[in-house]
């Protein structure tokens, strides 16, 4: 950053504030409510980072830019307000941009974008670039902001894994609060406030791999991205495994064999189809086979006339009548073993449910006395045997020698197992009776058009060409065509699963792969240097909690522990204040060291909290001086009296801009 400029236009006074930044350190001075916090947040709210702090729109800009500012006892309406930001990247690039904080004619979530250093060459901020931010978008869109901005910073925001299974970008929100502490809440803990109304998974842990540019990171984005498609492929196969399933059962055929769920090898993708008959459960293909022979019959011979065919009409609809008989019969056997199923399956959920429920009540007990509890009776609200369901009267007593909490936590999980195998088989039968039902109910509506086009026949004139025979030529030709379309449905459906489990293979090849997978020497040698800094700068900070030598940079989630534990209570207040420094520096001396993606810039406001020893402060500050040297930008913002960050810097390199006693930052400008 280069300069920083608001402006808040009132009916009286323009009032504002121009502060320059230069390389290295730089300390913003000023008193308590004098305004350098509003500096802080005004280059916050340029950048349309403010989504970093909350969900919220509301803009984190104090009154005095937003509605009224007192100048010289009086206090003055806001009538237009901004701020305005000059950036220079690592090529050389200068660009300013400007945002309104409170105007009739632009919206909030408008950036103007001007090339060039306008504010520190005194250049009117004229035909610019317009870019929205605070929108869906700003992050992908290339009138999003934040895509400018990225880009203008070198990073390449990389896709990571929401919490709904989608990807979406890394927002520079969840980046920055790696660059920039607030005063209010930013020192509340180690971790850095990263915002996750993003939704984003393992957010700290995919930001922190993104700033230290680990090679660890590509490989959790491939695992994600793996991990994702594989929950597609497992929707998919299931879609189509209902497709086909839902096509056949209208015909009333049965699958057999073919796979719920995806499966690695194509040899595992076959399919049994079965369709129900007279003669019981044949295959698909015996079945058009047995249709086409009888299609094939009639076919040979022509159609004979009524007269001709009288007597064998007669013959036909005696036996069409009696097995009508027999087929309703069979269809109401069926339909009570149906009911059955049915009935047996609503006893085997309600059983599972009780089941459950009394899992639960003594595995509340089993916790109850691991902890210690003295009174941990299983709590029941009933008086109902969950296996049985037979009544309990009160006081009735099972076995003088009853199981533990853990025991029966162990026998009712077995029980549970097993009902819900005995229900998964049910609900296969069920399909199965269903399919056996339907065929019955089909062959039934046949039989009786059978009879009533018989009837019709015998009772036209004897001329006529028999409509019976022509009938069950019709109906013949009618049912080989929709089995043969359902077997073609088949067929496509085994072949596109059996691709499919290629695909599915390849994932779970690729996954365990993955899961091989090492740390890199380079990803090593940047954990070894965070952690290293981290414990010098600890020491050099005179921490005091722990022995700094014992705190640790967890790999799994890149935060400092002891123990194993993340730092949290068992620190002092002033010593959390010093692990956040140490924290945030080493991430910043680590970019430097190993050229990361780091944005080479620290904004800490106030970073002197609950009273941080002096010669804390100034080992601090000795800290920022170098790693200023070493190309980053660090800017702090306090209201330590000027004689003594004099004192501390004396002789070290930085730039100071400091505010007199009893002044506002934001006043009325001379000109």
């Amino acid at each position: 950053m280069r300069e920083l400029q608001m402006r808040v236009v009132t009916d009286g006074p323009i009032c504002g504030a121009d502060i320059p930044f230069k390389d290295g350190l730089n300390v913003v001075r000023a008193d308590n409510s004098s305004g350098k916090s509003t500096c802080m947040q005004a280059i916050i709210y340029a950048l349309g980072l403010e989504g970093m702090f909350s969900a919220r729109r509301d803009i984190p800009l104090p009154h005095a830019m937003t509605d009224s500012i007192e100048v010289q006892g009086r206090e003055l309406d806001v009538v237009e307000s901004w701020v305005a930001l000059e950036l220079e990247n690592a090529s050389g690039q200068v660009i300013t941009v400007r945002r309104s904080v409170k105007s009739s004619l632009k919206d909030t979530t408008l950036i103007e974008k001007f090339e060039g250093a306008r504010l520190s060459q005194n250049i009117e901020m004229t035909q610019g670039e317009d870019f929205f931010v605070r929108r869906g978008g700003a992050a992908v869109r290339e009138r999003g902001f934040h895509h400018f901005l990225a880009r203008f910073l070198g990073w390449s925001l990389p896709q990571v894994a929401r919490m709904d299974g989608s990807e979406g970008p890394l927002y520079l929100e969840c980046l920055f609060p790696y660059f920039f502490v607030e005063q209010k809440h930013g020192w509340s803990g180690v971790q850095a406030r990263i915002p996750t109304h993003f939704m984003i998974r393992d957010v700290s842990r995919r930001v922190a791999e993104f700033i230290l540019e680990l090679d660890e990171y590509q490989a959790v984005l491939k695992r994600q991205r793996l991990e994702a498609a594989a929950s597609i492929m497992d929707s998919e196969w299931k879609q189509t495994v209902d497709r086909v399933a839902g096509a056949v059962k209208p015909q009333s055929v049965v699958l057999r064999g073919l796979p719920q769920r995806p499966v690695g090898d194509r040899q595992e993708v076959n399919a049994i189809s079965l369709i129900a008959s007279a003669d019981g459960w044949v295959s698909l293909d015996d079945e058009l086979e047995r249709l086409q022979g009888r299609a094939a019959e009639i076919e040979q011979f022509d159609v004979p006339s009524i007269e001709e065919s009288a007597s064998q009409l007669d013959g036909e609809l005696s036996a069409q009548q009696e097995k009508l008989a027999i087929s309703n019969s069979l269809a109401a056997s069926a339909l009570a073993e149906l009911e059955d199923s049915l009935s047996r399956r609503d006893g085997l959920e309600s059983r599972v449910e009780a089941l459950e429920e009394d899992l639960q009540r003594h595995k509340d007990a089993a916790l109850l006395r691991r902890l210690g509890a003295r009174h941990a009776e299983v709590i029941s609200g009933d008086s109902f045997c969950p296996t049985c369901q037979q009544a309990l009267p009160d006081g009735f007593e099972i076995t003088e020698t009853p199981m533990t909490p853990d025991e029966s936590v162990l026998y009712i999980e077995q029980e549970v197992r097993t009902f819900r195998a005995m229900k998964a088989d049910l609900a296969r039968l069920i399909v199965t009776q269903e399919a056996k039902l339907d065929r019955l109910r089909s062959e039934s509506s046949d039989l009786r058009r059978s009879i009533r086009t018989i009837k019709d026949t015998l009772t036209s004139p004897s001329s006529m060409p028999s409509v019976a025979d022509v009938a069950e030529k019709i109906r013949i030709q009618d049912r080989i065509s929709s089995l043969a379309a359902i077997q073609d449905e088949i067929f496509h459906t085994v072949e596109e699963l059996r691709a499919r489990a290629q695909t599915w293979q390849a994932n779970r090849v690729a996954l365990k792969e993955l899961a091989k997978r090492r740390q890199s020497p380079l990803d090593r040698q940047k954990i070894d240097y965070l952690e290293a800094t981290l414990v010098t700068q600890l020491a050099s900070y005179h921490f005091v909690s722990l022995e700094p030598r014992e705190i640790k940079i967890s790999e799994d989630t890149y935060r400092p522990t002891h123990e194993g534990f993340d730092l949290g209570f068992d620190l002092s207040a002033s010593d959390m204040i010093r692990v956040i420094w140490a924290y945030l520096f080493a991430f910043l001396e680590t970019s430097i060291r190993f050229d990361t993606n780091h944005a080479r810039l620290l904004i800490f406001d106030e970073p002197r909290q609950q009273e941080t020893k002096r010669l804390s402060f100034a080992a601090l500050l000795e800290r920022a001086v170098k790693a200023g040297e070493s190309g980053a930008q660090i800017i702090f913002a306090t209201s330590e009296e000027e004689r003594e960050l004099q004192s501390m810097l004396r002789g070290q390199r930085h730039h100071m801009f400091s505010i007199p006693p009893e002044r506002k930052l934001l006043r009325p400008l001379e000109s």
